[in-house]
């Protein structure tokens, strides 16, 4: 085996070799402070990767917007037909209706039959009490 003397790539120490063409550093110490000194010189460093490539923008076409609104259709159906009415969203529709009816101060009792003059029952909010009136119009 030959007896050559290297540089350690840390110290700068001459040394012989255990393991030609494989051994930088002349002791483990220098190797780990070398990898240490390396690693840190890597952290400071700005990080300059490669631009990343601009990607050409997808043209749309007819085919790929049928198959959305078709896509979107069938989904909303889907969803329509398998939510149960009381957790469907309120329409605009549904909250005027809750206003209207929030706002009357008088209720029809229906279970309550008219009396003969046909006068129906109602029960006034305001006051708590029920009271009958004549309808002056007929259906």
């Amino acid at each position: 085996m030959d007896r050559y003397t290297y540089n350690c790539e840390y110290c700068g120490k001459a040394y012989t070799p255990k393991r030609r063409f494989k051994q930088k550093y002349c002791t483990s110490s220098c190797r780990v402070n070398s990898f240490t000194k390396r690693k840190k010189a890597k952290e400071n460093l700005p990080d300059f990767k490669k631009p990343k490539e601009v990607s050409v923008k997808e043209k749309m076409s007819w085919s790929g917007i049928g198959n959305a609104a078709v896509g979107t259709l069938a989904t909303n159906i889907a969803t329509n037909l398998l939510t149960k009415e009381e957790n469907k969203p309120a329409t605009k529709g549904d909250i005027q209706k809750l206003l209207n009816i929030g706002f009357s101060k008088i209720i029809l009792i229906k279970n309550i039959p008219p009396r003969t003059d046909g006068a129906r029952a109602y029960f006034d909010i305001t006051n708590q009490i029920i009271i009958y009136k004549k309808n002056t119009h007929v259906k």
